[in-house]
């Protein structure tokens, strides 16, 4: 198979008429736009659009605003990855970004913040095939997003917020082929990665963009507590998020979990209690997969590090509730941990029917989940099969 160019010059382009200003090289559109960004992180979407109404008012056209709702309509995917119910919606939404933003680059490829949107959706597209191991679609969207990364390089080569794009598929681009067998026949569609200069360019960008700050400090503690196994690294940039954004939940879940890695057991206690005291909506999705899983990391921590099995139990129990109203049912990683853990609290309370109803639940679903293999185990070790 012959790789198409990836990298297109500038000057292949032409332009049916003047560029129009960019918004994005504004400096008090920069300065309310990240005042909006703030506010969105913070899962204050509302807030956000009313800090740039202004800027709305005066440029209807311009392509933020379909990418701001394509941004919102992300978090539900991101907040819950085992879900796949809020797919379409994202979906649907990043495709008018794309039709948007192609129609401004067909009137004026000189276009400069078409093609950034452009380029963030693009990134956004193929971060969510990933999360989906659809891997030629989402190595084709990384191409297209690097393909007008570099267009915008050529001509903006000091962008600070161009270091996150970049070092992005530098990190994912080695990381994916490295980690996943059915992704390395795929690796022709992108250049050669480094998981070291990806990081490094991430690191300059938490420090230094305009817009993307947040994301890369967010990328940053969730790579190194994910994937490169390090979650000393990821704490620092986890906790930075933790105090910058109270209202979002899912930062404060991964913060959670970062703790409970480095075996930091009462400081996991404390964060986990103010998030449960936190006034989020009750009912959303958003809450009920927070206190899920963090009502399940607790009750680890008061099963393996407190020996109170009666305070686990409790925990494990409401983790369930919460888990039986959110998809996929059977198969939710938190579902799976509390059942395996409550039935090895039925083996200790002599309730061997109980034990084996827990054990059977968690391991029916076919995947692939530690607590499955266990609770299988559990029920031959245990004699309840």
């Amino acid at each position: 198979m012959t790789a198409v160019p990836l990298l297109v010059s500038a000057t292949e382009l032409t332009s049916t008429s003047p560029a129009p200003p960019s918004l994005l090289l504004n400096d008090d559109f920069i300065r309310d736009t990240r005042n909006a960004i703030e506010l969105l992180y913070n899962r204050e979407f509302e807030a956000s659009l009313d800090q740039l109404s202004d800027w709305k008012q005066v440029h209807p056209d311009h392509p933020i605003w379909p990418l701001w709702d394509a941004i919102d309509a992300w978090w539900p995917i991101l907040i819950d990855l085992e879900n796949t119910s809020y797919d379409d919606s994202f979906l649907a939404a990043a495709e008018k970004v794309v039709q948007y933003c192609d129609k401004l680059l067909n009137e004026n490829s000189d276009h400069l913040d078409a093609l950034m949107v452009r380029s963030v959706i693009h990134g956004q597209i193929a971060r969510y095939y990933s999360n989906r191991y659809r891997w030629y679609r989402s190595f084709r969207n990384a191409r297209r997003a690097l393909r007008d990364f570099h267009i915008i390089e050529e001509s903006h080569p000091d962008l600070p917020d161009l270091k996150f794009g970049i070092g992005m598929y530098r990190y994912f681009s080695s990381y994916l082929v490295d980690e996943y067998t059915l992704a390395r026949p795929l690796r022709w569609m992108l250049p050669a990665g480094d998981r070291q200069d990806g990081l490094s360019r991430l690191k300059e960008a938490a420090d230094s963009s305009v817009f993307v700050e947040p994301e890369a400090t967010y990328f940053l503690g969730h790579i190194y507590l994910h994937f490169e196994k390090e979650p000393d690294l990821a704490l620092g940039y986890l906790l930075d998020l933790y105090n910058r954004y109270p209202n979002n939940s899912y930062f404060r879940r991964l913060y959670i979990r970062s703790l409970y890695k480095l075996d930091r057991i009462d400081d996991a206690l404390t964060a986990i209690s103010e998030s449960l005291d936190h006034p989020f909506e009750p009912g959303t999705h958003e809450t009920l997969t927070m206190r899920e899983d963090v009502l399940t990391i607790r009750g680890q921590i008061r099963y393996h590090y407190q020996y109170d099995y009666s305070a686990a139990k409790s925990d494990f129990l409401h983790a369930l509730e919460y888990a039986e109203q959110l998809t996929p049912f059977a198969e939710r990683g938190n579902l799976i941990t509390s059942l395996y853990h409550l039935g090895q609290i039925s083996v200790r309370e002599g309730k061997r029917d109980m034990a084996r109803f827990y054990f059977r639940r968690a391991a029916t679903p076919d995947i692939d989940h530690p607590y499955t293999k266990r609770s299988k185990n559990a029920l031959r070790t245990h004699r309840l099969d």
